[in-house]
């Protein structure tokens, strides 16, 4: 068992924890995520991130697309999955920073969620776990918004 903490850390539930701290088990898989609501403490074998830290998972295509949107955010996202039947981190960090360029005031938690919403309740995906833990770096921080240096390594 190891334990991850970050600046952010993004739970399964899409809530996004200042300094969270995620404890993976042997398999690479997320067991527990746990909020320290910004106080992080220092803890026996916890390794400190600085970034983003998510779970690794896939979206996978399992039903058709709903009809196309007028909404310039959600057509973002529709036209970049067009002819998709799968959908990885790396992707979705791509669209991410595209997004950003596009509606600047927007903050990484809105347009995290917003493109995983979209992915499954307009683009018929399912959302997959998979084993790994992944730092989003290259990130501004304070103002919680991508730039054109953000990348996602894989940590685990």
């Amino acid at each position: 068992m190891r334990k991850f903490a970050a600046n952010y850390l993004v739970a399964d539930t899409g809530d996004y924890l200042k300094n969270g701290i995620v404890v993976v088990g042997e398999d690479g898989f997320s067991l527990e995520y746990i909020d320290t609501k910004g106080d992080l403490r220092e803890i026996a074998q916890l390794t400190f991130l600085n970034g983003i830290l998510m779970a690794g998972c896939t979206f996978i295509k399992t039903k058709a697309a709903n009809s196309g949107s007028d909404q310039p955010f959600e057509s973002l996202i529709m036209n970049f999955l067009a002819e998709s039947n799968q959908f990885s981190l790396h992707e979705l960090i791509d669209l991410g920073k595209q997004i950003q360029l596009q509606f600047p005031t927007f903050k990484i938690p809105e347009i995290m969620n917003k493109i995983t919403s979209i992915l499954q309740i307009e683009g018929g995906f399912s959302k997959e776990p998979k084993s790994g833990i992944y730092l989003i770096t290259g990130v501004d921080l304070v103002n919680l918004h991508f730039s054109p240096k953000s990348r996602l390594k894989k940590i685990l």
